[in-house]
């Protein structure tokens, strides 16, 4: 297996839909998609923006959460990776858990960007810098009054939001060092150990759709298209 840091430069290289595609070949039940993320910046749902680096995970509980264990350190810890707040236990809160001031200190580290389970705030500033950060909603309101980290480094499981909606789209787990990727398309978690066999089933799928376009642009038909260069019709 390569390094992480090899293995999330070759995925950087392929779309977000191209990785989920692979992952749902190779048994994924979500295709390690996190549903309901945007990219607010550098630029709102706009640009060729894309990121990929190891998780580094951070827990996000209630200030009101039993547990007053603490982390030792700030979760902005300088590692080159993509951090990814998770809000399992924080159901409904508002207020945003990464900032302006949490940007510049992750870039000026070295961190390809923000990927959060919850809210952000200080678009502008995120924009200023060109940091990107991928999040569920935004904010005015600072964490402080509101959450706090609990963990860093734990494993994490994303879940459907709202959790209760039918059909229930399968959750999404998230460990320190798994490859994150991120674009406009939206945001996915590929399992270190999968990350080979992903880079292995996309490039030929990506060949494959590629001689697709040409029939459409031949102006070919869909049906007959995809079943001679992909061997089946969706």
């Amino acid at each position: 297996m390569a390094s992480t840091t090899a293995l999330a430069s070759k995925l950087r290289a392929l779309s977000t839909c191209q990785i989920a595609d692979s992952l749902i070949k190779l048994g994924v039940p979500s295709g390690g998609y996190i549903p309901d993320l945007k990219m607010y910046s550098p630029l709102f749902e706009a640009g060729d923006t894309r990121i990929a680096g190891p998780a580094f995970t951070v827990e996000i509980v209630p200030v009101s959460h039993p547990d007053k264990a603490k982390p030792a350190q700030h979760f902005v810890s300088g590692s080159v990776v993509a951090p990814v707040s998770g809000r399992t236990d924080c159901p409904g809160t508002r207020s945003g858990v990464w900032g302006g001031l949490m940007s510049t200190a992750a870039q000026a580290k070295g961190v390809a960007g923000a990927v959060v389970d919850g809210s952000f705030r200080d678009i502008n500033e995120n924009r200023a810098i060109g940091f990107p950060v991928f999040a569920r909603n935004h904010s005015t309101l600072g964490p402080s009054t509101f959450t706090r980290v609990r963990a860093l480094g734990p494993t994490l499981t994303i879940e459907t939001h709202p959790p209760h909606a039918e059909p229930r789209f399968p959750s999404t787990t998230v460990r320190p060092g798994d490859i994150v990727v991120a674009d406009l398309d939206g945001v996915v978690v590929v399992p270190v150990e999968l990350g080979d066999k992903v880079i292995e089933l996309a490039l030929p799928a990506d060949e494959a759709d590629e001689k697709v376009r040409a029939d459409l642009v031949a102006g070919k038909g869909v049906a007959e298209s995809m079943l001679k260069h992909r061997g089946k019709v969706p």
